[in-house]
């Protein structure tokens, strides 16, 4: 299998950030924007860096003439090039697009024309910044669709000394262990019932927001 192809169109903060944390992944990036200067900032990191009108449907044409696995839509200054990009990776046969809406309505916008799926860098960010805040044992956390997130959290003291399957937290919390890093550095992944719980342990957690606060709340 080869390394996954992914695109970003605009290259402003989130973008150009996206892209260089995608290349040190592993992808294989193509790095789109209309400005000279960020193309040529971004050119030695990423597989490809191009200057594009991204709402010239021939520039895209030319761009994704091979296959990418995902298109991400980067472009919050402006709603309208969001959108013809959208479009046009929409009738190029793109799959997977991915677009970033600064608000409800953009978000809307960009799904109807085509947006398989919307981030939104400041509203996720205010989250994972607020469960951060109101709790300080989570190490960090991740939001995911809707109410579900992934927290990383030391193991709190009433779990340690017991196994997971003694914990039973998918029926008791309705949460799911996918991870436990132990203090060495080593990572059990997917563990097991018969998993145990250390002290100095961090957990990697799948749950909805409000069971993975009871999570660290419970004495």
């Amino acid at each position: 299998m080869g390394k996954k192809r992914i695109a970003v169109l605009g290259l402003g903060q989130f973008g150009m950030s996206l892209a260089r944390e995608l290349a040190k992944l592993g992808v294989e990036v193509l790095a789109v924007d209309a400005s000279t200067k960020k193309v040529e900032d971004i050119r030695d990191e990423v597989a490809i860096a191009a200057k594009a009108d991204v709402r010239e449907r021939r520039a895209l044409e030319e761009l994704f003439a091979s296959p990418f696995d995902v298109a991400v839509v980067s472009i919050g200054t402006s709603l309208e090039s969001a959108i013809m990009a959208t479009l046009h990776l929409k009738d190029l046969g793109v799959a997977e697009i991915w677009a970033e809406a600064s608000t409800d309505e953009r978000a809307t916008v960009l799904e109807r024309v085509g947006a398989t799926r919307i981030i939104s860098p400041e509203r996720d960010m205010g989250r994972r910044s607020a469960a951060r805040l109101a709790n300080p044992n989570l190490v960090d956390f991740l939001p995911l669709e809707g109410d579900w997130g992934v927290v990383e959290a030391d193991a709190p003291d009433w779990c340690i000394g017991k196994t997971l399957g003694d914990l039973d937290l998918r029926n008791e919390m309705k949460l799911a262990v996918i991870a436990i890093r132990k203090p060495d550095g080593n990572v059990v992944v997917v563990p097991g019932a018969e998993a145990p719980i250390e002290d100095g342990d961090c957990l990697t957690v799948v749950g909805r927001e409000k069971d993975l606060a009871r999570l660290t709340d419970r004495k």
